[in-house]
């Protein structure tokens, strides 16, 4: 053994050497001492034990006996022993090898302990608790000693921390296969289990036939079949109520007896584990399926706000762990010479926003031809104002210059999608789109291997804003001599930016609070409306508003081609939530008015026959959402 100063490997290693658990306190002091002589060379920690080191072992043994590693029995001062816990870890190791080998071989029990044994040294735990730990995060070691208490008072099993656990659960199914393998059992036992499953005897027969064949194919099985479960809980139930009846257990009793409560709680333990699988599961799925709805685009922060369709927060439904996995899984696995598919960008506040590939050109096309009313009227009140003016500017001339304003406009009205379309994957996705057929490359947002110029993009033509905003001014504005003449006398001087150098006087704060009004309790309006407001920076994205999403998803659910009956369904919808939302306002409270409620409220109304009726329910269940809170935003 290599020099160590580690009072707990020095302790089981002289044990072993003395072949006992049961050291004398001064003789170990005497080799202690020795030990530390012959190599302090090697370890300068062993300084401290050289002269009298039974002080200095003291302090050393304290977290020891704390940790249940050693034990000091002191009924004999003049002969005071220390017992060594590890001696056992070695020996009991040793006897669940035999086990492996012969199923016959009783489990290590408390009585095999000496009886000089005292009580502390072992870790006592209710077989229900201990092995449910152990099964969940076992870290071997060679300190600990179990002391597995067992029902119908049986022995406690004696389990050393050095073993893994399947060595003790695989132990457990090999004595019951062994059991099972006698004839008066095999037969009995399935005959039991056949008649407690009607029209599933094929499932039991096979069941019993694996186990008994192969254990460990049998354990495996546990842990993915659903049957598997209860058919295992049948048969440790059988054999428990048999035993029940006999009054004297044999060693071969008892052997089975402990067997049947472990496997009984390792079916309990693997049970519990494949309903939070199977919860899991479906709770990523269900993360999934809300990526692929409106508006298509979410943070980290949105994707933990997600919801099953009860309204149940799905984020404690599956761990954080599994999430992360799932997202780097989708975001990084692809086939060859393809994207993943869920992508990564970032908008210029650093915002970070999954979108899956497939739903990207649809979503720029749409953000695209939302933004064109917009951007229109906003560059030909400008421009109209700057031909009043009798002025110009360079973007009604240039092309170029008109294209970076519209660029300039969009980074401004829609973060989201100047992200997109400045996205490195965009041009990438386009190719992928176009290649296998799926619709992308059909958007027509490239021309070669270049992004189009945003006013195709947006639709809007240079000259044709222009031509609108100069059918606003009045009509000498288009007689040149007349107009040319008005341009000299109207034209406004460029004013110059002066500095103001005036100085206020500071005010006392005493001051200011006397100007002060005081402060009114907030109404029950005013309390749902800045609720509404809370509402709405969750439902609106970045660098867009409430109006402009419910235009959007308006045209997604409203599938009228004539403007009458567009406007027709709109104020149908619009009528049905107005009144839906009357009732609901007479009893809500603006701390009620949440995110959740809202959602809630929006499912009940899209499920009444009327709403049903409208085939895009996904666009409808946002838009009722938006519709809502900007009823109360506007009380």
């Amino acid at each position: 053994m290599a020099a160590t100063s580690d009072m707990g490997v020095l302790l089981r290693f002289y044990a072993s050497k003395q072949k006992s658990p049961f050291i004398l306190y001064s003789a170990f002091i005497d080799y202690v001492k020795r030990y530390a002589a012959r190599n302090v060379e090697e370890q300068e920690a062993l300084v401290s034990y050289l002269g009298d080191p039974t002080a200095q072992l003291e302090k050393a043994f304290e977290p020891l006996i704390e940790s249940k590693q050693i034990a000091i029995i002191d009924t004999n001062p003049a002969k005071k022993v220390i017992f060594v816990t590890g001696y056992f870890n070695a020996i009991f190791a040793e006897r669940y090898k035999e086990i492996k080998s012969n199923a016959t071989v009783p489990f290590p029990t408390i009585q095999d302990m000496p009886k000089q044994t005292p009580n502390e040294v072992l870790i006592k735990s209710e077989y229900t608790e201990i092995i449910f730990d152990l099964l969940k995060n076992q870290k071997p070691d060679d300190k600990n000693l179990y002391a597995i208490i067992v029902p119908m008072n049986l022995p406690s099993i004696i389990f050393p921390g050095n073993v893994p656990v399947s060595v003790l659960v695989n132990a457990s199914l090999e004595k019951m296969q062994h059991m099972l393998e006698k004839d008066e059992y095999h037969d009995y036992y399935l005959k039991k289990l056949r008649i407690s499953n009607p029209g599933k005897e094929i499932s039991v027969k096979n069941f019993f036939s694996q186990f008994v064949k192969s254990p460990e194919e049998a354990l495996q099985s546990l842990k993915n079949s659903a049957d598997c479960f209860y058919f295992w809980g049948q048969l440790c139930y059988f054999i428990k109520q048999d035993y029940e009846k006999v009054k004297d257990f044999t060693q071969e009793d008892v052997n089975v007896l402990q067997a049947v409560a472990i496997s009984e709680i390792v079916t309990s333990f693997y049970k519990n584990e494949s309903a939070k699988n199977l919860q899991q599961e479906n709770a990523l799925k269900s993360v999934q399926n809300h990526l692929k709805q409106p508006p298509y685009f979410f943070t980290m922060d949105g994707i933990l706000k997600f919801t099953d369709a009860k309204g149940v927060p799905l984020q404690g439904q599956y761990k954080d762990e599994a999430l992360k996995e799932f997202l780097q899984k989708e975001t990084t696995d692809a086939m060859a010479n393809e994207l993943p598919n869920l992508l990564v960008f970032k908008t210029s506040s650093g915002a970070r926003y999954f979108i899956y590939k497939e739903k990207v050109f649809p979503l720029v096309v749409r953000m695209c031809n939302e933004l064109h009313d917009t951007i229109n009227d906003s560059i030909t009140r400008e421009w109209y104002e700057i031909l009043k003016n009798y002025e110009k500017s360079k973007e009604m001339t240039d092309e170029n210059a008109f294209n970076e304003r519209l660029e300039h406009e969009v980074e401004k009205l829609s973060p989201i999608l100047h992200s997109l379309l400045n996205a490195t994957f965009l041009s990438v996705l386009n190719i992928e789109m176009a290649r296998s057929n799926k619709g992308g490359g059909s958007a027509n947002l490239f021309l070669g291997d270049n992004l189009l110029p945003y006013s195709h993009l947006l639709m809007l033509n240079r000259q044709t804003i222009l031509a609108n905003a100069k059918i606003l001014l009045p009509f000498w504005y288009t007689i040149p001599i007349f107009s040319w003449l008005m341009s000299l006398f109207n034209k406004k001087p460029q004013k110059k930016k002066k500095q103001s150098h005036n100085v206020v006087a500071p005010v006392e704060s005493e001051e200011i609070e006397e100007r002060r009004p005081a402060k009114k309790s907030e109404s029950r309006k005013d309390s749902l409306i800045n609720a509404a407001k809370k509402v709405e920076s969750n439902l609106v994205p970045e660098g867009s508003s409430i109006e402009r999403e419910m235009n959007s998803y308006k045209k997604q659910w409203n599938k009228m081609i004539t403007k009458q009956a567009y406007l027709n369904l709109t104020e149908d919808v619009n009528s049905l939530i107005r009144d839906y939302m009357r009732k609901v306002l007479r009893t809500i409270s603006g701390q009620s008015f949440t995110i959740d409620r809202i959602q809630d409220l929006a499912e009940t109304l899209c499920k009444t026959p009327n709403m049903q009726k409208i085939t895009d329910q996904d666009s409808l269940y946002v838009y009722v959402q938006l519709y809502m809170v900007y009823l109360v935003k506007n009380l």
